[in-house]
């Protein structure tokens, strides 16, 4: 018999494998002035608890999705950011 436990990236709980969320992001790194270019992937398993405790959405809402957008783009863009860094992506500036 065989045991498959998903646990969340985030808060570290064991959950459902229909509460998981999986997130992926890849970006690549380029060196000016030579021939290097390198390509980060990750991939996070995130629990709709905690991407509602964020304030993103982890399932279709039934309003209406153009005012719930317009109400909730500061909180999204502000948050995913924030989630993007806890993931480990850096930003140059």
């Amino acid at each position: 018999m065989k045991t498959t436990t998903y646990i969340c990236d985030h808060c570290k709980k064991s959950v459902s494998e229909t509460d998981l969320v999986s997130i992926d992001t890849s970006y690549q790194i380029t060196k000016q002035g030579t021939n290097y270019k390198s390509t980060y992937r990750a991939n996070r398993d995130i629990c709709k608890s905690c991407l509602d405790k964020l304030g993103l959405l982890s399932e279709q809402p039934e309003q209406d999705t153009d005012e719930l957008f317009n109400k909730n783009r500061k909180t999204f863009e502000t948050q995913f950011i924030d989630m993007l860094a806890d993931l480990g992506v850096q930003f140059e500036g």
